[in-house]
């Protein structure tokens, strides 16, 4: 099917790494290919992209460097997000915000307790990114949603759930919709639909709509996840792009490639 292309577009969610930067000792996985910024932005023209968001891989933990070096190559068409030690510096948190950082984020798979979060020193690192304008952007275990948002009910930071807010299914799909709606009505909470083969059961198309109904669709961003670790064959960047005209049609699709996220993450 053919896809009318829009004017400008933003991917939302990718990443990029070499293959000599050392990962962090507890690292999950680290892929056996490099990922480079060129490779991205070779696939934006044909899927109507013009502007990106790097995500930090979470194999790199909090070393920031390859994701600062590439915003520095394009600060007009990519902004990043980072991984940080909740202790780090004020000046690093400006520098980075000059750099083109809009959020931070956490990858909570296999995290048990999302409660940490709630105390100190999180809650002080949510307030300091709260004044700079920044999100927290959350990677959540299937139907953990609830928990992080009951984690940060007493912050103001907003918050941007990846890849659908990962509902289970089921009753703990309910549960994360609930959440995210009441949350919803105390700060600006949004949902990335990205990496729908990472979904447990669940139907793109129609969490997508539904996301849609409870945040509003003012609330909601598209994402490659390119490369698309662990989830490489059979991926096609452009078919991928083009599925959100099926799940939210051309209208909304618009809305959801350029103003959603040219107000999320700064872009003039």
């Amino acid at each position: 099917m053919s896809i009318a292309k829009p004017a400008r577009g933003v991917d939302c969610h990718a990443h990029i790494f070499s293959m000599d930067a050392p990962a962090v000792a507890n690292a999950r996985y680290r892929p056996s290919y490099a990922a480079t910024l060129e490779q991205w932005m070779s696939h934006w023209p044909a899927a109507g992209i013009t502007h990106g968001v790097l995500v930090q891989p979470s194999f790199f933990g909090t070393d920031n460097r390859e994701l600062l070096a590439a915003l520095a190559r394009a600060p007009d068409r990519l902004r990043g997000v980072a991984v940080v030690d909740p202790e780090i510096a004020e000046r690093q948190l400006l520098a980075m915000d000059s750099a083109g950082i809009r959020a931070v984020r956490l990858n909570l798979q296999s995290v048990t307790d999302y409660g940490t979060f709630s105390r100190e020193p999180w809650p002080l690192l949510f307030a300091r990114m709260a004044a700079l304008g920044w999100h927290v952007e959350a990677f959540v275990e299937a139907g953990r949603a609830v928990e992080l948002a009951a984690a940060l009910a007493g912050t103001t930071v907003e918050l941007v759930f990846d890849h659908f807010a990962n509902p289970a299914p089921g009753l703990a799909a309910d549960a994360t919709f609930n959440a995210l709606s009441a949350l919803s009505r105390e700060r600006h909470v949004w949902v990335k639909l990205s990496a729908p083969y990472r979904l447990e059961g669940h139907d793109a198309a129609l969490l997508a709509r539904e996301w849609i109904h409870v945040l509003g669709a003012d609330r909601v961003v598209w994402g490659s996840d390119w490369p698309w670790t662990r989830h490489e064959a059979g991926q096609d960047y452009t078919m991928l792009r083009n599925e959100l005209e099926r799940w939210v049609g051309a209208e909304r699709a618009r809305a959801i490639l350029w103003d959603n996220p040219a107000r999320l993450y700064r872009f003039d």
